[in-house]
């Protein structure tokens, strides 16, 4: 009992961790929330809520991303305790494992298997339809919750006990999203209101040096996922969309700024923090200077000119490893 209150007290205490909707993102959801796919991965729209209602699917009519839609509806959010611990003795269905741990293991992560009461993941594809192919295991998902933005990683996946469920969710993304509903391993969030937004390509993949897969709360592993989540947003989902209106509030959007939050005024470490054209100064975003060349465009933060790299693998786009450095 003791170790469960730790747990609970833990998570309810780090649920405040969570991120403002870019514009663009909010349209999106707002456009989708009431189910308008026309195709899903594998033909299949009949997949089941858990709750006894089916017509869910996973659809892929946007460029660059997949995300889970039913009839009039998007995904509720029940409870994944698997991993390394039981939430605390918090589920009565658990299972000491996820799906991606030999990747964990062999890939230079640090650790053997995801832990939901730490690491906010995802849970997509059941039994019998498998995701792999359409995106790539632990990759970047976005999920829009109870008015905020959380980033979260495609961690698991449905048995075939679950009778194909959909809409499922680490302890620790669960009750970031919905702190205030006492959410555990036998109570879920019921409304058909969560957007689980899955990026495709290689390059949406939460590497090891992409997150703090070693962090000892939910709220530092989800801070150490914005950098990695912002760029992918900004690059495989923003510049699809419609751009702020001109003259937006400095660091809020702004004339040819597509990713809000990071236009002129808004605070960066680098420039990778900065949309378009603009770069980091003194730690606002502004115009690139005219007196030298604007330095290579990054997109996979973490892994830009000056990273640490043991291959080119390991250095964004058209950089290669030098001397343990990504350079030119």
């Amino acid at each position: 009992m003791f170790v469960r209150l730790i747990v609970l007290a833990t998570l309810l205490a780090t649920s405040t961790s969570a991120w403002s909707i870019p514009s663009d993102l909010q349209k999106f959801y707002q456009k989708v929330k009431n189910g308008s796919c026309r195709s899903f991965v594998g033909g299949k729209n009949n997949l089941n809520d858990g709750q006894g209602n089916s017509g869910f699917g996973f659809c892929t009519d946007t460029k660059n991303v997949v995300y889970l839609s039913g009839r009039n509806s998007l995904g509720d959010m029940d409870i994944d305790c698997d991993g390394a611990r039981n939430c605390g003795g918090l589920s009565g269905d658990f299972q000491s494992e996820t799906a991606f741990d030999d990747i964990l293991r062999n890939k230079g992560y640090g650790i053997n298997t995801l832990d939901a009461s730490i690491h906010q993941f995802s849970v997509l594809g059941t039994c019998h339809l498998s995701l792999e192919g359409t995106i790539s295991p632990l990759a970047l998902v976005a999920v829009v919750c109870n008015n905020k933005l959380l980033y979260s990683v495609w961690g698991d996946t449905n048995g075939c006990d679950d009778d194909d469920f959909t809409g499922e969710a680490s302890i620790s993304l669960a009750q970031m999203c919905f702190p205030n509903e006492g959410l555990n391993g036998d109570n879920g969030h019921e409304p058909h209101d969560v957007l689980y937004l899955a990026f495709t390509g290689s390059d949406a993949v939460v590497g090891p040096r992409n997150a703090n897969w070693k962090a000892k709360s939910a709220s530092d592993f989800q801070k150490s996922l914005k950098a990695f989540g912002d760029s992918v947003l900004a690059k495989k989902f923003g510049d699809g969309l419609p751009s702020s209106s001109p003259g937006g509030t400095p660091g809020t959007g702004g004339a040819g700024c597509s990713w809000v939050g990071h236009c002129t005024g808004a605070r960066c470490c680098s420039s990778d923090d900065c949309d378009g054209d603009l770069e980091c100064k003194k730690g606002v975003c502004g115009e690139v200077s005219k007196s030298h060349d604007k330095p290579p465009k990054c997109s996979w933060a973490g892994h830009c000119a000056g990273s640490s790299c043991r291959s080119h693998d390991d250095c964004s786009d058209n950089l290669v490893c030098k001397n343990g450095k990504c350079s030119v």
